[in-house]
């Protein structure tokens, strides 16, 4: 059983997410049509990605997870805090070799399986998924992309992948027998849904409005959807 403490809880999320959004991100840079303007501004957006897996990994050594894998996790937000030296480093808004942001994927992949198995628990992806695509967005948005199709789908994979986590949650409420375990988990849970609400209702508003996306709306929307995702996380494990 995974112990309720803050790290524990924490940690899975904040690192994996950033992971998932740079997987999302190396697909654009890889597949999308982008000017070279488009292509220097999201690699330069990609220090907020470091940042967070930089936070993560100090926050993980408070945890069990094994020496090995920080140590690897370490070595993968390193190398993407040098590509983001080497990118901001470049005359003219060139880019860097997509490659070159490729190769932190290997690392930073054996990262997060070992945050995986150390968890123990499969259901971390749906909050990961949630988390790492409002994250993508937000840092796509900041670099002021001009690929609408994404600003569709992400949030909708958000939302479908929210409501599978919600009958989840539902399914493992109805067939939990412990009242008291119960009652100790009803304030997360007013928390977690309003949280939620509030993140998904602002991540979608640009798509019911003819408002542009935002990126001050962006960024309180993925606060509010960790928070809430980090809730939801706590709960699951506490029912568990």
């Amino acid at each position: 059983m995974i112990e309720t403490s803050f790290y524990n809880i924490v940690v899975p999320i904040l690192g994996l997410a950033p992971i998932f959004s740079l997987a999302i991100i190396c697909l654009i840079l890889k597949y999308g049509q982008l000017c070279p303007g488009q292509h220097s501004r999201i690699q330069g957006e990609l220090i907020t990605i470091w940042t967070v897996l930089f936070v993560s990994i100090m926050m993980a050594v408070e945890t069990k997870l094994p020496l090995a894998i920080l140590t690897i996790g370490g070595i993968g937000g390193f190398y993407g805090m040098l590509l983001s030296i080497w990118q901001g480093k470049l005359p003219n808004k060139r880019a860097i070799p997509d490659a070159s942001i490729y190769g932190a994927l290997i690392p930073l992949s054996i990262y997060a399986i070992g945050v995986l198995v150390y968890q123990g628990d499969l259901f971390i992806i749906l909050p990961t998924i949630v988390t790492g695509c409002v994250l993508a967005q937000l840092l796509l948005v900041k670099a002021k992309h001009r690929l609408e199709a994404f600003n569709r789908l992400l949030p909708v994979i958000g939302v479908v992948v929210s409501v599978i986590s919600l009958a989840t949650l539902a399914f493992l409420l109805i067939t939990q027998s412990d009242t008291t375990l119960l009652a100790n988990v009803i304030n997360n849970l007013y928390w977690f849904l309003g949280f939620l609400v509030m993140g998904l209702a602002l991540w979608l508003l640009p798509l019911f409005s003819n408002n542009s996306q935002s990126y001050t709306l962006l960024g309180v929307s993925t606060f509010l959807i960790l928070i809430s995702q980090i809730l939801l996380y706590e709960v699951i494990v506490i029912i568990k």
